[in-house]
C-alpha cells in the first residue's frame, strides 16, 4: 500500500495507516517516506514541508510535538513479517545512522529504495544487508546497483519486466490508475492507493 492503507480519519504515513495495511488480508506490504530532521534522525512523510515548517530544519522532539510524525524506527518495530518499503526522499544523510537504525532489525523484510541513485549506491558500498532499489531506473545507466526496481507503470512493459526479472531483479511498479487496466502483470508488486480486488502490494 502506497503510504499504507488510508481511510477518511486515517492519514498516510502514520502508524495507523501502517496498522491498517499489517491486517489487511489482501496486501502484500506498504510503502512509506523518510526524511532526516535537524539532529539527524529520520521521521516518516512525503514532503519537504509540513506546513510552513521545513523537516530539514527543525528537531524530531519539535516535529513530534507539532506534527505527531513517526520516527524510521517506530515503523520498523511494528509487529509483521510483511515487505516494508522505505523510500528515502533526501539525498544528503547521515548514512551511518540509517545503516545502523535499518541493521537493528534483521528479521524484518525490509527493501530501501531511492530516486537518488547516489545514495543507494553508498549504501551498497557500506555494505547494508536489506535488498535496496532505485526508481524509474529505466533512465539512468548503471548497472548492478540494485536487487529491486520501482517503475512508473504507465511506462512499463512485459518485455521490459522480463529483462529485470532474467537478471533477478524484483519489479514494483507505481502509478496505477485504473485498476482493470493497469493491474495486468504477474510476478510483480502494485503499489496502490487502495485496496484491489486481487492481492497486491
Amino acid at each position: 500500500m502506497h503510504r499504507g492503507l488510508r481511510t477518511n480519519e486515517i492519514k498516510e504515513n502514520t502508524l495507523e495507516a501502517f496498522q491498517n495495511a499489517i491486517a489487511s488480508p489482501f496486501t502484500d506490504g506498504f510503502e512509506f517516506d523518510i526524511r532526516k530532521t535537524k539532529d539527524q534522525q529520520f521521521v516518516v512523510h512525503h514532503n519537504a514541508f509540513i506546513k510552513n515548517d521545513l523537516i530539514r530544519t527543525k528537531t524530531y522532539k519539535y516535529l513530534k510535538q507539532n506534527y505527531h510524525l513517526p520516527l524510521l524506527s517506530e515503523v520498523l518495530s511494528l509487529k509483521t513479517d510483511k515487505l516494508m518499503l522505505v523510500e528515502i526522499k533526501d539525498s544528503d544523510i547521515p548514512y551511518e545512522r540509517l545503516m545502523q537504525i535499518l541493521e537493528s532489525f534483521p528479521d524484518k523484510k525490509i527493501y530501501v529504495m531511492s530516486f537518488h541513485n547516489e545514495v543507494i549506491k553508498k549504501l551498497k558500498e557500506l555494505g547494508l544487508t536489506k535488498k535496496v532499489g532505485v526508481l524509474n531506473y529505466i533512465l539512468n545507466s548503471e548497472e548492478n546497483l540494485y536487487d529491486f526496481i520501482c517503475l512508473l507503470n504507465n511506462f512499463t512493459t512485459k518485455k521490459l519486466i522480463e529483462a529485470y526479472q532474467n537478471r533477478k531483479v524484483e519489479v514494483f511498479l507505481y502509478g496505477v490508475i485504473n485498476e482493470e487496466e493497469d493491474l495486468k502483470w504477474e510476478n510483480v508488486y502494485y503499489i496502490v492507493d487502495k485496496i484491489p480486488r486481487k492481492k497486491k502490494f
